[in-house]
């Protein structure tokens, strides 16, 4: 079956909105990830100064590893939690 001219076109239409869409989340994702190790990387140092003093030498080596806490926890605890999302709707799909 032929499918008349303006299907076509909006399906063309549709699928051009929808690369633009994804383009603008895969931008706002890096923007996202960016503010995330500009906080983690603030935080480690606001952390770091209370812990060890700005004048300590060892500053740099708290900042470093507070900095990489601060933004590897939170995430492991979100990849944590999709991962067992995933897990119990696939459960869930199969049950039904």
């Amino acid at each position: 079956m032929n499918r008349p001219a303006w299907e076509k076109e909006d399906a063309r239409v549709t699928s051009e909105v929808a690369r633009r869409a994804i383009r603008r989340l895969d931008f706002l994702e890096w923007v996202i990830l960016a503010a995330a190790v500009g906080l983690a990387l603030g935080g480690g140092a606001l952390v770091a100064w209370i812990l060890a003093g700005s004048s300590s030498g060892n500053f740099r080596m708290v900042w470093m590893i507070t900095s990489a806490l601060l933004f590897i926890v939170p995430g492991a605890i979100v990849f944590a939690r999709n991962k067992r999302d995933e897990r119990r709707e696939a459960q869930g799909s199969e049950d039904g």
